[in-house]
């Protein structure tokens, strides 16, 4: 089958990651992935695949932006006819409004993935465009889409739990890798804690960051790795120094083998404020690092409710602070909890069954 996997870009972060994965598994499996977007940094990974990409000036946060209907929507209507592709499959909102447009003019079917726990929007109720099937990445995007905010129907919505290469992350990198990523972020901590995310506001690291005065009492050589970019960067530094914290946190660019930093860290931080997945909780269980996050939606269901990772509630620093304490005095229970996490991200959140899943749906999908 010849798919074309629609998103907006291929910078580093959750959605491009989780194409390029499903490309090559798709690929492996014997069908024809093409990948369309506006370009990123993960192209690369793409040609080293041998997997198709096209670029087209979609980056945008509005399907109503008139580049789209005036420069991109021809360019995929010409791509599609060119291709001819079996199906769709749309992955942000704006690259679903256009697969929808596309559809309409080619009749060629189309899919969409929920990545999150969308903000309700009246125009998402009035100009749906989900497609034939709509694959919701966890239970708490099922229900936000389904329930909450009946945005789409439920005989439509299909659960296909979001996964990593699990077997790549039981791997260790290279100790020369790691000492390089060390001494370029001039990182020395002991113990150091480690944050991989977008640096948005939803993700809550302000509420990491104020938890760690007090645990400087109990552990003064406590360092924090922060690895992503986004627009709460500089509040994010300027919190630090106001909380007289600076020389404890460092801010790494977004790297794109994020096994790196799960190299040098002792304690992985997810403390958003809502999440519906949360695809680097599941790459620090592979890894072998302890996960302390928020019960903000998808979290909990990759911890098994707490089983394989410590789960606090949102918002609240203070339970950050008691969470890492907790953890950092408490060896035995640090080990067992690895253990119990990289099991769970074998058997429930190896990409190769998200490949045979979405492969199930795409055979429902097309005639």
């Amino acid at each position: 089958m010849k798919v074309l996997l629609l998103t907006t870009h291929l910078e580093m972060g959750g959605i491009p990651i989780y194409i390029v994965e499903l490309a090559r598994g798709l690929k492996q499996r014997g069908h024809v992935p093409i990948v369309v977007s506006a370009g990123g940094g993960l192209e690369r990974r793409l040609t080293q695949e041998g997997i198709a990409h096209y670029r087209v000036p979609c980056r945008t946060s509005s399907e109503l932006n008139p580049k789209l209907w005036v420069r991109v929507f021809p360019q995929l209507l010409k791509l599609i006819r060119r291709e001819h592709p079996d199906l769709l499959h749309a992955h942000t909102r704006v690259t679903q409004v256009l697969a929808w447009a596309c559809h309409t003019v080619t009749r060629i079917p189309f899919v969409t993935t929920c990545h999150g726990l969308y903000r309700f929007r009246i125009g998402r109720r009035f100009f749906r465009c989900w497609g034939r099937w709509v694959m919701a990445i966890s239970g708490a995007t099922m229900e936000r889409l389904v329930r909450q905010y009946k945005l789409a129907p439920p005989h439509q919505v299909i659960l296909v739990r979001n996964g990593v290469d699990v077997d790549r992350f039981l791997q260790p990198v290279g100790d020369g890798e790691v000492a390089f990523f060390k001494q370029a972020n001039g990182l020395n901590g002991d113990p150091l804690i480690g944050a991989i995310a977008r640096l948005s506001p939803i993700k809550g690291l302000d509420l990491l960051l104020k938890a760690v005065p007090p645990l400087l009492n109990d552990f003064p050589r406590l360092q924090v790795l922060l690895v992503g970019d986004g627009p709460a960067k500089g509040q994010l530094v300027r919190l630090a120094y106001e909380l007289g914290i600076a020389d404890r946190v460092v801010i790494s660019h977004p790297v794109e083998d994020t096994r790196v930093p799960l190299a040098v860290i002792q304690l992985f931080v997810a403390p958003a404020g809502r999440e519906g997945f949360g695809l680097a909780i599941v790459e620090a269980m592979a890894a072998g690092v302890p996960v302390v996050a928020t019960d903000s939606g998808g979290p909990a269901e990759i911890l098994d409710g707490g089983k394989c990772g410590l789960l606090i509630p949102t918002g609240d620093p203070q339970a950050i602070e008691k969470g890492l304490r907790v953890l950092l005095q408490d060896p035995v229970r640090r080990g067992r909890m690895i253990e119990q996490a990289r099991e769970r991200a074998r058997s429930q959140f190896d990409m190769r069954r998200v490949v045979r899943e979405v492969e199930t749906v795409y055979a429902q999908a097309v005639p």
